[in-house]
């Protein structure tokens, strides 16, 4: 499952939180609208009774009404009872419930057939224990439509103003975090192009992204020292071993003329040949990478990379062939391309060696070259041991390797698969791996066709 970036967590907390608080907030002024409204209808209806009362005259053990008395005013119906509940004066309105009891001054919600009435009741005495009641009915009908449409349009509108208020707040928070993607993009760039020179760009805004830019700027220029000096910590100490080094093996070469030596003694020198020759490479390889790393030019020229893999695969047979592994070649004619002609031989003798190194007795290895899209494609196939899952992604590290033992028995360095790597980027080109544990190992390189 994808992740969610920081700008669409903090957009749906926001809005998470605004759309409980906004709905508990719309909650609560319906149900006070609700209340307000059954407040005022009790309070009116109860003014009502009390002003329609006043049409009603008693007199000892009777009572009469005005002449102008009217039993409807403004949505309000008036019902006059005796004291046993029966009806003298008014209509009830349709489907109001006829058994409702009569109970003094309190005003009361009654249900009956899909609608709601408020009603409020009075009572009078007169004469001789004689009591008459006035009962007056209002539907709140109007109250329940208006709650209801409120209702259905709240349904409506506040999913509508969510979405919205989560729209307008993704904008001014990617707003708001524009300079973070643009220290991303920068600090991507930086990486991706190995410059540790180049530096962020400093908002206007003094602010935390500003001390973030800084800081950032201030590890790329620790970073940049340190890499600075390594390199040319590694430069002086490749320079200065190589003449000792070659000093060590022109000695060890001439020992090993002389006749004089026991067998014991000669094999002896050829252990400290072999592992001088070694260092010989090792510190050749070191110096060329950091003679590249402090900027050194290269020599740019047309080259035929078809001539120049026959070279290598005719100068590597007789390594090849000391374990009977047949190296056969496969290519297309045109394969011209732009490049020092120095390193595109050592990138094809670091493939072709690693295939050797790491092939099986009476293997093969197969050499393709061909033209695709303007491009020269490159395949070093071989059936040796293959590399597993877990180390594909390490190869190219300096000084990496999988089996040690067997590196330093081969006469490898660890810096082979690096140099091809620098080789490729350094010509525009592109290089990965495909392998499968105990079946082979692919190099598969595009270089830019001219």
């Amino acid at each position: 499952m994808k992740q969610l970036t920081i700008k669409k967590k903090i957009t749906l907390w926001y809005t998470g939180i605004i759309a409980v608080v906004l709905g508990t907030i719309l909650v609560l002024v319906l149900l006070f609208v609700d209340k307000v409204g059954i407040s005022a209808t009790e309070e009116e209806i109860s003014a009502a009774v009390t002003g329609f009362s006043s049409n009603i005259n008693f007199q000892d053990d009777s009572f009469y009404l005005d002449g102008d008395t009217e039993f409807y005013d403004d949505g309000i119906m008036f019902c006059i009872y005796d004291k046993n509940g029966r009806l003298l004066y008014g209509t009830i309105p349709t489907q109001f419930p006829e058994e409702t009891i009569l109970k003094s001054n309190t005003p009361r919600m009654i249900s009956g057939s899909n609608r709601k009435w408020m009603i409020y009741d009075s009572v009078y005495t007169y004469g001789d224990d004689e009591e008459m009641w006035v009962r007056g009915i209002t539907s709140v009908h109007s109250i329940e439509l208006f709650m209801q449409t409120s209702e259905k349009m709240l349904l409506i509108v506040f999913p509508l103003l969510i979405i919205l208020i989560g729209a307008i707040g993704y904008f001014m928070i990617k707003r708001a975090l524009r300079q973070v993607d643009l220290i991303c993009d920068e600090v991507e760039n930086i990486s991706n192009g190995k410059d540790l020179s180049k530096r962020l760009s400093l908002p206007k805004a003094k602010d935390e992204l500003y001390e973030l830019s800084e800081k950032f700027n201030e590890m790329f220029e620790r970073l940049e020292f340190s890499f600075e000096k390594e390199r040319q910590f590694t430069s002086d100490v490749s320079h200065e071993l190589r003449t000792p080094v070659a000093v060590i093996i022109s000695q060890c070469e001439y020992l090993l003329e002389n006749e004089n030596l026991s067998a014991e003694d000669k094999e002896e020198i050829a252990v400290i040949l072999r592992q001088a020759k070694r260092m010989s490479k090792l510190t050749n390889e070191m110096l060329m990478i950091a003679r590249n790393e402090q900027g050194e030019q290269h020599l740019m020229e047309k080259l035929d990379f078809g001539l120049l893999s026959e070279l290598v695969i005719e100068e590597l047979q007789t390594k090849a062939q000391e374990k009977n592994i047949e190296i056969t070649l496969q290519k297309q004619d045109d394969l011209f391309m732009n490049g020092d002609q120095t390193l595109i031989l050592r990138m094809m003798m670091n493939l072709i060696t690693n295939a050797i190194n790491y092939g099986k007795t009476n293997g093969h290895i197969h050499v393709i070259l061909k033209v695709e899209n303007d491009q020269i494609v490159g395949e070093v196939k071989d059936d040796g041991i293959g590399i597993s899952e877990e180390h594909l992604d390490r190869i190219w590290e300096r000084f990496y390797r999988i089996d040690k033992s067997r590196s330093r028995e081969n006469g490898g360095t660890g810096l082979g698969l690096s140099m091809v790597r620098w080789i490729v980027n350094l010509h525009n080109g592109t290089i990965h791996v495909e392998s499968i544990e105990g079946i082979g190992t692919s190099f598969i390189f595009r270089f830019p066709k001219i």
